[in-house]
Parts: structure tokens; C-alpha cells; sequence
């Protein structure tokens, strides 16, 4: 039913979005040369490495065609700072669940060298499902801006692994262990009217 569900959410999603999507990409290139789509590597059910394409928040560096998304040291453009903030970068994730490697509601999808700092049980239990396009944690968002606002460089990388990330991982088994389409539909919803 999980499967049916989020097929049904990401069709009907990328048909209403994609007038959106297709201004966004104008923008983007409007704004600075590069591509409109980079990759951004997060890390998928059983640990398996996921290579995700999102819309480019960042300015590209001289001489290269592409970014990884989350990489330090990355300048934000104006429309990517507005695309994060509402998270419309990820809307291409969307292919990705149609694909089946994405869930619609699912455990935050997080970068390598995060999933390195999970304790071993909690990893095992986080990575025994597909991680989501929404998860819990971004209804909380608001909470997470607060704990890295004016944060920089190891002092954000502190941060976020001591603070935000045991957040993340109890909100992430919150989830698994309630884990059903209702839940999935009432997160999907709070995240919609956020």
C-alpha cells in the first residue's frame, strides 16, 4: 500500500508542479551559468548510496559543470537561498520515488559522512527502510535553524552531529515505529500547510 501510495503522490505532484519546475530552471540559469539540475549523494535503504538530482541552490565553480549539494564552502545564489528555504530543490527527488529508491514520507535521506556518526543499532533501524522526500524532522525545521544560526565551519559541523542529528535519528524511529499510509498522509499533510 506504501508503494501504491507514494506513486500515486509523486505522479500527481511532478504533473501539478511542472510549470513550477520549468520557471525555476529559467531562473536558475538566469541567475548564474551552470546547470539547473546537480547531484546530491545521500545515502538509501541497506546503506546503499543514492546519487539524487536537485535543482542548483549554488553558485558553480569556475571550470566545473557540476556541484555536490551540501559541499562546505558552497555560496548560495538568491534563487537557491529561496529554493532551500522552501524546499523546492528537492522537487526533483520526486522521479527518484517514482523510480523506488525515494519514499514520499520516509527517514531523512542524509549525506555519507553523517550516516557515519549514527550508533551502530539506530543505524541498522533507520537504514531498514527508504528514506523519504519529508520526513518528520523538516516539520521541525524551525528548531534546527535556531540550534546552527550563526554557526560556521567546525563549529556548524559540531553543531549539527552533537545537536540536530540525535534529533533527526529519534524523530527518524519515531517514525519507523509508527511507520503506515495514515501516518504517512497526516506528515504529508503538516508538511503541505507548513
Amino acid at each position: 500500500m506504501k508503494r501504491v501510495f507514494d506513486v500515486v503522490v509523486a505522479f500527481t505532484l511532478l504533473i501539478i508542479l511542472l510549470p513550477f519546475a520549468l520557471l525555476v530552471a529559467v531562473l536558475i540559469r538566469l541567475e548564474s551559468p551552470g546547470p539547473v539540475l546537480v547531484s546530491a549523494h545521500r545515502v538509501g535503504r541497506n546503506g546503499r548510496l543514492l546519487k539524487l538530482r536537485e535543482f542548483r541552490a549554488a553558485v558553480v565553480e569556475p571550470g566545473s559543470m557540476e556541484t555536490i549539494s551540501g559541499c562546505e564552502g558552497e555560496q548560495p545564489t538568491r534563487v537557491g537561498a529561496f529554493l532551500r528555504r522552501h524546499g523546492i530543490e528537492r522537487w526533483p527527488w520526486l522521479i527518484t520515488v517514482l523510480k523506488g529508491d525515494l519514499s514520499i514520507v520516509g527517514p531523512r535521506a542524509e549525506l555519507p559522512r553523517y550516516v557515519g556518526c549514527y550508533p551502530s543499532e539506530v543505524r541498522k533501524k533507520v537504514l531498514s527502510v527508504k528514506p523519504g522526500l519529508i520526513d518528520l524532522s523538516s516539520l521541525d525545521a524551525r528548531e534546527e535553524q535556531r540550534l546552527l544560526q550563526g554557526l560556521e565551519g567546525d563549529a556548524l559541523e559540531e553543531a549539527y552531529v552533537d545537536q540536530v542529528l540525535p534529533i533527526r535519528l529519534a524523530h527518524a524511529q519515531r517514525y519507523i515505529d509508527a511507520n503506515s499510509v495514515r501516518t504517512d498522509v497526516l506528515i504529508l499533510l503538516k508538511a503541505v500547510f507548513r
